[in-house]
């Protein structure tokens, strides 16, 4: 499971199931729920990503997380799910801390409603976002 906590807001995704692709693992598609809760909103829906495309996120992020670590800028980190209802972009401010940009489409984007917010995170969440990255990847029913 993922959390990021930013003061009032509070981002999970949990999964569930796992739909297995046994010729090509890293098209297996895990089953999520998606929370977000605001003080005035909140959601919940499901959303599904396939293991490839959070092994690649996980990856980004584990080297924009290296680089805060070892001084250095890292590259913005953009995730647009396959099946666009979740967006995050990770774009890097000043003293180790981290913007995220986040759209959640609960529904076909045709017909429904489109939520974005933006808040700031810091280095310290990096360990527990890839070690819930890691969990999403390896799960198993």
């Amino acid at each position: 499971m993922i959390e990021i906590v930013s003061g009032a807001r509070i981002l999970r995704v949990s999964p569930f199931e796992r739909q297995n692709t046994p010729e090509a693992p890293e098209y297996d598609w895990i089953r999520t729920y998606i929370e977000y809760n605001l003080p005035e909103l909140n959601t919940q829906y499901q959303a599904s990503f396939n293991s490839g495309e959070l092994t690649d996120l996980k990856q980004k992020i584990n080297y924009m997380h290296q680089s805060l670590l070892n001084g250095i800028k890292p590259s913005d980190v953009n995730f647009d799910s396959m099946e666009n209802q979740l967006n995050i972009h990770f774009i890097p401010m000043t003293d180790n801390s981290v913007a995220v940009e986040l759209t959640l489409r609960p529904e076909n984007p045709a017909e429904s409603v489109i939520i974005k917010d933006f808040f700031g995170i810091d280095e310290s969440y990096f360990p527990a976002l890839l070690s819930g990255l890691d969990e999403m990847i390896n799960w198993q029913d």
